[in-house]
């Protein structure tokens, strides 16, 4: 027998049902035309059997629907276990992922970064997310930051900060750091896995730690995208101020992005990433000295406010192109009108005809910026008074070397460089005050207290003030001859 299309066997049976309703109702029915079937073929004699076979195709052709439908739901499974297999590549002991039960759902972090992405104007694929222990994710963040900051970069910070008076003793500030952007990212992404690793809730210090991953999913989205730009391999070191604003951009970009779509999503709450005042706050139980602390919320505080600008000024592309021209500097940061300047200043480097103290180079020589000067006057000042002291400055320059005879401080030589005198004064002031009421002294600008040999000096036309922190009378006379 000859097989019919689709088509004709609708047309036919059509014309059946029609030819049973005029017999039924006692007419004579007239075979249509066979123009009007439009069938190329022989005049098909339609007899029982015929009708039969065709219910037998429809049968089937039904059976073959559910079947397919079967199949689908069958692909569908397996791939939502595909994407929990995709999670663990590249981790070694990875545990095996597990659907949560229906009263236990687990977060669609595809879908939300699909969501943040779309908002954000990003043109790449979800970020494949697994989770995994808090101890875990520190451990990935920490290996991150030690790549970041490699040769023991960030405890020479740490024992530089310490010759100065402003944390109580040098420790590694790295893996405190990673403790703090644990809790705050709820996450991190792993660009050598490329895996974004969230905490599991099981095993998070509490509540507030998970309720963050939305900002960690931008914040790692952003890291894939423009990580390897904005952290590129540098000339030696690079600069604490430098770097503060670098991560500023970055963190402010997540911080408004996660600000953004929880907007266009109400069920999306958000939640208070920086509480300042709860001693119970997982983020305030890492035992970070406050000064460490500060410069590390600097770039989320700061940050968003800034990243804010930047789109009003030109929307996302205008925090694209962010990435390829990063701000230099905390203070560019803090008054993004100077980053956005079109004629943007270039950054001022302090000059020294030498830096060897008794024939040794320093081991730290870096330079701290704005923000961290501000951090240090208002320990001992007022907000106003430490704005105003910070505010003309231009340049700054640390150098720290290592104290002999088991010293617990080290030897430090801080320059800084105002705009002006009356700039310069400011920033005096303030500075002789912290340190008239740290070593409890009458405000001297020179003297000798808690076995320290301090200080603090007026040079480069009254445009420079010096504070020179040593540990013992020689070293100190030594640095006056270097920094004058």
């Amino acid at each position: 027998m000859m097989k019919l299309n689709p088509a004709t066997l609708l047309i036919i049976l059509l014309a059946l049902g029609g030819a049973a309703a005029l017999f039924l109702a006692g007419v004579k029915p007239e075979p249509p035309p066979v123009a009007a079937l439009k069938v190329e073929a022989a005049p098909i004699d339609v007899t029982n059997k015929e009708v039969e076979d065709l219910k037998k195709q429809i049968v089937l052709l039904e059976g073959q629907i559910e079947y397919l439908q079967g199949q689908n739901d069958a692909l569908k499974d397996e791939n939502a276990q595909m994407i929990q297999k995709l999670g663990t590549l590249g981790m070694k002991d990875a545990p095996k992922m597990t659907l949560k039960a229906e009263d236990d759902v687990a977060p669609d972090f595809v879908g939300m970064g699909l969501e943040m992405m779309k908002m954000r104007k990003l043109h790449a694929l979800p970020l494949v997310t697994t989770a995994v222990s808090q101890e875990e994710v520190e451990k990935v963040i920490l290996a991150w930051l030690k790549r970041q900051q490699p040769n023991e970069e960030g405890m020479k910070l740490a024992r530089g900060l310490a010759a100065l008076g402003w944390i109580p003793e040098a420790i590694d500030p790295l893996p405190l750091r990673a403790a703090l952007l644990a809790r705050l990212l709820g996450g991190w992404y792993d660009d050598e896995s490329e895996t974004m690793f969230t905490i599991d809730s099981s095993t998070a210090s509490g509540p507030a730690v998970t309720s963050n991953e939305p900002l960690g999913i931008a914040f790692g989205q952003l890291l894939r995208e423009y990580g390897s730009i904005l952290y590129q391999p540098q000339h030696g070191p690079m600069k604490t101020d430098m770097r503060l604003a670098r991560d500023s951009l970055i963190a402010g970009d997540a911080a408004l992005t996660r600000f953004l779509h929880s907007l266009q999503n109400p069920a999306s709450e958000l939640k208070d990433d920086l509480p300042a005042e709860d001693p119970d706050h997982p983020i305030n139980q890492v035992p970070m000295p406050t000064y460490l602390r500060e410069l590390a919320l600097f770039p989320f505080n700061r940050g968003f406010d800034f990243a804010q600008t930047l789109h009003s000024a030109g929307s996302f592309p205008q925090l694209n192109a962010a990435y390829s021209r990063p701000p230099i500097s905390t203070a560019e940061v803090i008054e993004p009108e100077m980053y956005l300047d079109p004629e943007r200043l270039a950054p001022v480097e302090i000059q020294l005809n030498e830096v060897k103290l008794k024939g040794v180079l320093p081991y730290l020589d870096d330079c701290l910026g704005k923000f961290a000067c501000v951090t240090a006057l208002r320990t001992y000042n007022t907000d106003e008074e430490a704005a105003l002291g910070a505010r003309g400055l231009v340049a700054d320059r640390l150098l720290t070397w290592a104290a002999d005879g088991g010293a617990k401080r080290d030897h430090a030589a801080w320059q800084t460089l105002f705009m002006d005198k009356p700039s310069a004064d400011a920033f005096y002031k303030a500075m002789l005050n912290s340190l008239k009421q740290r070593y409890e002294t009458k405000g001297e600008s020179e003297f000798t207290a808690q076995g320290r040999f301090v200080s603090l000096l007026r040079n480069r036309s009254d445009a420079g003030v010096v504070l020179i922190e040593a540990a013992g009378e020689e070293a100190r006379a030594a640095l006056k001859l270097l920094m004058k």
